[in-house]
């Protein structure tokens, strides 16, 4: 055999060391644990290993007797071997010349006697030995001890194979998986000019809610329903990965961009009508990203993270399907950021603070209440309005910490104004989430004990959303705060589908109007007769009507004329610090 030749041998049998060991600790497996003690206890030698002979060592994925954990390879006694296909077996190694002079025979661990089991993974192509060794020369193996040995050594092959396959491989698919797609890059398997594709057949939020109503064996039953149908639509040789919980992804090669358009409207198109999941159809809702490799974004070592931070807008796109943006993926690295600055802002005294923009009285005149609003500088990403970063907290448990630290903020500043002979109601805004349980009634009412603040003095805003989340819920939660003495306004109505039957239900004393009822009204236009119409009726229910957004002479003079109770805007005053609204209410105002 020719040097050239045994080089290429040599590079193919590294391969397969790599792919099938490089991942796996030393020890750390029970299976190959249990062979080497079985080999000692049956041979009853002192030494067994599971030797796998790589670029510069022999290293001991498994071993029992040897300190090391391995040895220069030039040491090796079971790289001898590895051109063989049988058990290479040294009676007394002081009389082989082989291994007369090797270092691990002349000093510790003194290897007198030698019998190893090439680990073969296919014909000539071997990882290392399953080898027993002893301190002192023996007589050569029965044929049925070296079939053992052989036998052992094929266990550990196989081990070795399934780990693997553990390790790169999907159980749920069978498919590779994100960590083989990302080694398969890394070793030139997948090249610069391919367009990596990334198929979510539905979104978190969808699965979410099907997973909750169905079960795990409905998931698994919809996951590979899509496996079979992306199996199908893919073109030839391309190899199909299970990239995340929700995602598969494949890479095809370089081609015109009319061909993958066409063939990517296929892919959709098969994916457009119901799965059958067990025996419910279900119809997916797909969102497809598409990258160029060396192309877009070439020096990000993430790729699926690039091409997931797509499949949401994409999936809200006419076609289903969107070229990776590098827009789209700031907007959420900068989403991901503010999230991670969220708990430090918490704790940290000057980043978060409150506004309070005053609601007036229209029949005095008077500000009778403020809302405290959430302001939030941070010192890098500077200011951050909360239409940004309140949707964000509400998906993580981060929106609990907020709203616990306004109740601190608010119940403080209403004990200040207390000290200075200032009585004013304070409505702050809740989320849907902290209406689930009874934790926020819990915050709410030792902050209110802490400053000596009575329940009246303090409201609660919610959105109608937080009704459909889990009515009951939310409801008994309600109730618990009215018994307490607490005020109970629902936020932005009329903005969304407003059910009256939560107005009949729910112990609400406030409803506020949404802004956008106010912004193109005109005498005579729809808006007109909407506002007016809900007025009438908000107070025939003896509720408090609040109009948010009023900004014009406009809006005041007809919002009082109908008999709207209060109001909010620009018209009155803009969100003040809490020393600015002390100064603003000493101003005089004309009733």
């Amino acid at each position: 055999m020719d040097n050239l030749t045994t080089l290429r041998d040599e590079r193919l049998r590294l391969v397969e060391v790599d792919r099938l060991t490089s991942d796996l600790a030393n020890g750390e497996d029970p299976v190959l644990n249990g062979v080497v003690n079985m080999l000692c206890a049956h041979f009853d030698v002192p030494t067994a290993l599971v030797s796998i002979v790589d670029r510069d060592y022999q290293v001991f994925k498994a071993k029992i007797g040897m300190a090391d954990d391995r040895t220069p390879r030039e040491m090796s006694i079971c790289a001898l071997g590895l051109r063989q296909e049988t058990v290479l077996e040294i009676c007394d190694t002081l009389q082989d010349p082989r291994t007369v002079d090797n270092p691990l025979v002349q000093s510790a661990p003194h290897i007198r006697y030698y019998a190893g089991a090439p680990l073969i993974v296919r014909p000539g192509v071997s990882l290392g030995g399953l080898c027993i060794i002893d301190h002192a020369s023996r007589e050569a193996l029965s044929e049925r001890d070296r079939n053992l040995l052989t036998n052992a050594a094929k266990v550990v092959v196989a081990r070795l194979q399934s780990i693997h396959r553990q390790n790169f491989y999907d159980p749920m698919t069978g498919l590779p998986n994100r960590r083989r797609f990302e080694t398969d890059f890394k070793e030139g398997a997948i090249t610069a000019g391919q367009v990596a594709v990334f198929i979510e057949p539905v979104s978190a939020a969808g699965m979410d809610r099907l997973f909750k109503a169905l079960g795990i064996e409905f998931f698994t039953d919809f996951m590979l329903a899509v496996k079979e149908v992306l199996l199908t639509a893919l073109p030839p040789g391309c190899r199909l990965y299970r990239a995340s919980t929700l995602g598969f992804m494949t890479v095809i090669d370089a081609c015109d961009t009319s061909f993958l358009a066409g063939w990517l409207q296929t892919l959709v198109a098969s994916l457009g009508g119901p799965l059958r999941s067990g025996h419910i159809p279900v119809t997916p809702d797909v969102g497809i990203s598409v990258l160029t490799l060396g192309v877009d974004a070439s020096a990000s070592p993430d790729i699926l993270r690039l091409l997931a931070s797509m499949t949401d807008t994409a999936r809200k796109s006419e076609q289903r399907w969107l070229a990776y943006d590098p827009v789209v993926d700031a907007n959420l690295r900068r989403n991901t950021a503010i999230l991670n600055a969220l708990e430090a802002a918490l704790l940290a005294p000057d980043q978060l603070s409150l506004a309070y923009q005053p609601r007036i009285d229209l029949g005095s005149n008077r500000c009778v209440a403020v809302e405290a609003l959430l302001r939030w500088t941070h010192p890098q990403l500077g200011v951050i309005s909360p239409a940004e970063f309140i949707p964000l907290a509400e998906t993580t448990a981060s929106i609990r910490g907020i709203t616990r630290w306004v109740v601190e903020q608010v119940c403080r500043q209403i004990a200040q104004w207390q000290a200075s002979d200032l009585m004013l109601q304070v409505s702050l805004n809740i989320s849907a989430l902290d209406l689930g349980d009874g934790q926020l009634y819990e915050d709410v009412t030792r902050a209110l004990a802490r400053h000596q603040v009575h329940p009246s003095l303090v409201e609660l805003e919610f959105t109608e959303s937080a009704l459909v989340a889990d009515f009951d819920a939310v409801q008994e939660q309600l109730q618990r705060f009215r018994a307490l003495g607490i005020s109970i306004g629902i936020d932005d109505f009329g903005s969304g589908y407003s059910n009256w039957i939560y107005l009949r239900k729910i112990p609400a004393t406030s409803v506020k109007l949404d802004r956008s009822l106010l912004a193109e009204l005109q005498p005579g236009g729809n808006d007109w007769h909407i506002v007016r119409g809900l007025v009438s009726l908000l107070r025939d229910l003896r509720l408090t009507v609040v109009a948010e957004g009023v900004e014009t002479d406009l809006h005041h003079h007809v919002l009082r004329g109908w008999g709207c109770d209060q109001g909010q805007g620009y018209y009155y005053a803009r969100p003040l610090p809490a020393d600015d609204l002390a100064a603003w209410l000493r101003q005089p105002r004309q009733a």
